[in-house]
């Protein structure tokens, strides 16, 4: 029973006031008992009418880009823990700067074991947690944050340069695989972030953009027969949604 109502009953439910695009407020509080030794259980409150409707306990569920619904869904058996990150990251944005960044480590992992808690699987999480914590350093990592994205964009295409050669000219060039692993080292308590999210992401690259291609052909699609059509309106956008936030939890993009 890890999610639970304000009384400690089992949560078969949560009502939820739409806010139109992809705002959801929290309209009655539910707890998260952690499983983990010595945790404690996290309180989620209603959100608070005199504050703005994206502020506050305010959630848009897990903010997977929307060309990437195909291979991890804005919600579902992670909704309930989507939303609990959703209001840990809001109370990080309160803290003072300084604090912001260990908050959220914080927080990510507790994302992470109430996804598994849920029920969604160990690699499904992983990349969740990869993808957030990646998020944490682009908003409160500063220089260091930019750093460790650029290390890990270049392991990326290393894993990918490392297949493509290994299986196209030699195979000794599949050792280069191994260097992400060695150069997330550097990063200390942060090198279990560098290297999921690096080689998670190699293993994702190829179904990433395919689903973004495959995105932006339907949108070309679309556009031609709007035009053709002389429909009234905006132009297609290559999205389920009318618009992308800039708040929430984010899956670079789950």
């Amino acid at each position: 029973m890890p999610f639970t109502d304000c009384h400690g009953n089992e949560l078969r439910s949560l009502p939820l006031v739409y806010r139109l695009d992809r705002d959801f407020q929290v309209a009655e509080p539910f707890c998260w008992r952690d499983p983990r030794p010595g945790g404690g259980v996290f309180e989620v409150p209603a959100h608070d009418p005199s504050l703005p409707p994206t502020e506050g306990n305010s959630t848009d569920f897990a903010s997977v880009p929307p060309f990437l619904w195909g291979l991890i869904a804005s919600y579902g058996k992670q909704t309930l823990a989507a939303i609990l990150h959703d209001h840990l990251t809001y109370q990080t944005r309160l803290a003072p700067t300084e604090d912001r960044l260990a908050l959220r480590r914080v927080a990510d992992e507790t994302f992470r074991v109430a996804l598994v808690d849920s029920g969604v699987h160990q690699l499904r999480a992983r990349v969740m947690w990869a993808a957030v914590g990646i998020e944490r350093y682009a908003h409160h990592g500063g220089a260091l944050g930019w750093l460790i994205i650029a290390q890990l964009a270049l392991g990326i295409l290393a894993l990918i340069a490392a297949v493509v050669l290994g299986v196209l000219v030699q195979p000794l060039w599949l050792l280069l695989a191994a260097a992400p692993a060695a150069l997330a080292l550097v990063w200390g308590k942060n090198a279990d972030l560098v290297l999921a999210s690096t080689y998670l992401g190699a293993l994702y690259a190829p179904l990433v953009a395919a689903a973004f291609i495959g995105s932006r052909l339907e949108q070309l699609l679309a556009t031609v027969i709007w035009v053709g059509t002389g429909t009234a309106g905006p132009a297609p956008k290559a999205e389920p949604t009318l618009r992308w936030p800039d708040h929430g939890t984010t899956l670079p993009p789950a």
